[in-house]
C-alpha cells in the first residue's frame, strides 16, 4: 500500500496540525479544553481513515474494516462527554469496557482467516478488554502526574511501534497507516505540550489515541493472512507490556527527583525496549522480502 504526496500532506499530516492548531487555540482561550481532544482526534482520523479506506459502508458490521472508523466516532462522542460531565473513574471504566466489548465481539464475529471457538472468542475479548483497561488507567495516571510530555510522547513512541508491527510484521498495511496517523497526532500533543504547561491530555487525548490504538492492534492480529511465529507473538506481549515500564517512574526513590530525571526514566527503558521490537520486525520483514519476494497487503 503506498500514498501519494498529497495523500500523505492532506490525509496524514493535516488532521495533525488540525489537532494541534485547534487544541491550541482552545487551550488558549479556556482554562479546560479537554473536551476538544476527543472530537479532534475522531474528525482527524475519520479524515486519514477516509484515505486509507475510501470507501466507508453501512451499517458498520457488515465489514470489520469499517469498525475502527465508527469507532472512533462513538469514542470521540463519549469522551467528549466524558471531560465536561468529569464522571467517577468507576463509571467511566464502566462505560469503556461496554464500548470495548462491543465493538471486540463485532470484530471477532467475522473473524478470518481463521474462526474462532465461542469459548475462545470469549477469552480473547476478556484478554483484550484486561489489557485495554490497563493501558486506560496507566495513561490517565501519566496525564494527571508526569510531566505534561510524557503521555503524548510514549503514546507517539507506542503509536509508530505499533504501526512498523502491523505493517512489517503482520502485513496490515491498513491498520499499519491508521496506526501512523495516530502517531502524528500523538506528536500534535507532543507538540502542545512543549508549548503550554496547562495543557492536560486526561479525559481526552490519552483514551482515544489508547482505544483506537488498542482496536487496530485487535484488527491486525486476528486479520493477518500470516501464521505468527512464536517470536511475534513475544514481540506483540512485549509491545502490549512496554506502557508498565513507565511506572518506574513512581517507584519510591524516584518520588524526590527532578521532573527531568524522572521523564527520563520513564520513557527511556520504553524506547529501547520499542527499538528492539521494531528492530526484530524489520529484521524479520527484510529476511521474508529477500526470500519470498514483495509481502501482499490485507
Amino acid at each position: 500500500m503506498t500514498f501519494s504526496l498529497p495523500q500523505i500532506l492532506g490525509g496524514f499530516l493535516a488532521p495533525a496540525v488540525m489537532v494541534a492548531i485547534l487544541a491550541g487555540l482552545a487551550w488558549k482561550f479556556s482554562a479546560d479544553a479537554r473536551w476538544t481532544f476527543g472530537p479532534l482526534i475522531a474528525v482527524a482520523f475519520g479524515i486519514t481513515y477516509s484515505v486509507v479506506e475510501p470507501r466507508i459502508g453501512w451499517p458498520p458490521t457488515a465489514n470489520v474494516v469499517y469498525l475502527p472508523f465508527y469507532f472512533a466516532i462513538i469514542a470521540g462522542i463519549l469522551t467528549l462527554a466524558d471531560s465536561l460531565a468529569k464522571p467517577p473513574i468507576w463509571l467511566r471504566l464502566l462505560v469503556l469496557v461496554i464500548l470495548w466489548r462491543i465493538a471486540v465481539r463485532l470484530m471477532l464475529g467475522r473473524q478470518s482467516p481463521n474462526s474462532l471457538p465461542a469459548s475462545s472468542a470469549e477469552m480473547w475479548i476478556d484478554l483484550s478488554t484486561l489489557i485495554t483497561v490497563i493501558w486506560f488507567l496507566l495513561f490517565e495516571n501519566l496525564a494527571d502526574r508526569a510531566s505534561g510530555i510524557t503521555a503524548p510522547l510514549l503514546l507517539m513512541l507506542m503509536s509508530g511501534a505499533g504501526a512498523i508491527v502491523l505493517a512489517l510484521g503482520w502485513h496490515i498495511q491498513s491498520s499499519g497507516a491508521l496506526a501512523g496517523s495516530l502517531a502524528l497526532i500523538s506528536m500534535a500533543g507532543v507538540v502542545l505540550a512543549a508549548i503550554s504547561r496547562r495543557v492536560s491530555f486526561s479525559r481526552g487525548f490519552a483514551q482515544m489515541i489508547v482505544a483506537i490504538l488498542q482496536l487496530l492492534l485487535v484488527h491486525g492480529y486476528f486479520y493477518t493472512d500470516d501464521t505468527l511465529t512464536g517470536a511475534q507473538q513475544l514481540l506483540a506481549a512485549l509491545l502490549l507490556a512496554t506502557p508498565l515500564l513507565a511506572l518506574i517512574g513512581d517507584i519510591p526513590v524516584m518520588r524526590t527527583r527532578r521532573s527531568a530525571s524522572r521523564l527520563a526514566i520513564r520513557l527511556i527503558p520504553a524506547i529501547l525496549l520499542l527499538s528492539l521490537i521494531c528492530a526484530a520486525t524489520a529484521r524479520d520483514f527484510f529476511r521474508a522480502e529477500q526470500t519470498s519476494g514483495p509481502a501482499q497487503d490485507e
